[in-house]
């Protein structure tokens, strides 16, 4: 049995020997001096407590225990150098992932942009996306399941790093068709009698308290017709007639005939969008994102 203790660098020289049967021919080799080569060997043979060469003047030859040796330690040094490249290569895949949680709309407010600009700063970073609501986004960056969340605020999260990013405006979503249509800004309280199409609160409680709570202002509150988990697909069933819909203002990049985008009169209403991550330094793939996301927001982020 192999020593647990067996120094590779020793195993090294006894395989250069043994191969060439020459000190000389293997100190050249390993670029050692022939005197340090013949201690180790020595040290590895006291370690092992076997002769491992026989060696004269004119000659070196293998032992039994040293051609064991031989046979075995070529198979270890095997071993250890696959060890290496598993643990270098799962370092460096390590590095190089980013995984990127997401809200709709928020994938058209500035998700697309930063993750563009890191594909061509950082081709190595390998991303994985994954889109879900701001409460189970901000639960798995806190579990350490994901390494960065753009979610919509405010949002109270212990455990989880959060900068507000913007400040974005809500629109009116409403059918082409609908009686107000026509006009450029739309005073809410003319739709006190109207059906709408909301997010589910635990999908998105800033959007859905956002808009809840402008209809209270314009002194109603309003009448939930169904309730969608995608933004395409309430304005979908917008365009269809089923009702109106309160979202935020890139959701304009979505075009759907059927619907239409209209502005809030009065004082315009906001939600964030804020960026969750968790308090630990971030890694080399997070800190480029980061630096892509305060080069494009203006924000400070470390």
């Amino acid at each position: 049995m192999i020593s647990p203790t067996l120094d590779a660098r020793r195993l090294t020289c006894f395989i250069a020997v043994a191969e060439t049967l020459h000190f000389r021919k293997a100190a050249e080799q390993l670029r050692l001096a022939q005197p340090a080569l013949s201690q180790q060997i020595r040290k590895l043979e006291e370690e092992l407590g076997c002769q491992l060469l026989k060696r004269d003047r004119r000659r070196v030859e293998l032992t039994p225990a040293g051609r064991a040796l031989l046979e075995a330690g070529r198979r270890a040094l095997v071993h250890l150098s696959h060890a290496a490249e598993a643990a270098q290569r799962a370092a460096r895949e390590q590095r190089s992932l980013l995984r990127v949680g997401f809200v709709t709309p928020a994938a058209f407010a500035l998700v697309p942009d930063v993750l563009r600009g890191l594909r061509a700063e950082h081709p190595e970073v390998h991303l994985m996306l994954r889109e879900a609501g701001s409460g189970t986004l901000l639960e798995e960056v806190r579990l350490g399941q994901l390494d960065v969340a753009f979610v919509r605020g405010p949002v109270i999260a212990p455990g989880v790093r959060i900068d507000t990013l913007r400040r974005e405006p809500l629109v009116l979503v409403l059918p082409s068709r609908h009686r107000l249509a026509r006009r450029t800004r739309v005073p809410l309280e003319q739709l006190a009698d109207e059906p709408f199409i909301g997010f589910a609160r635990d999908m998105a409680p800033s959007l859905h308290d956002a808009m809840v709570g402008m209809c209270l202002e314009a002194g109603f509150a309003p009448t939930f017709v169904t309730e969608a988990v995608e933004w395409f697909t309430m304005v979908s069933l917008v365009a269809a007639g089923l009702g109106c819909a309160i979202l935020p203002e890139s959701v304009r990049t979505f075009s759907r005939e059927g619907a239409v985008y209209r502005a809030i009169a009065g004082t315009p209403r906001h939600v964030d969008l804020v960026i969750a991550r968790a308090p630990t330094p971030p890694g080399p793939a997070l800190r480029a994102c980061l630096r892509i996301v305060s080069r494009m927001t203006s924000v400070a982020l470390r």
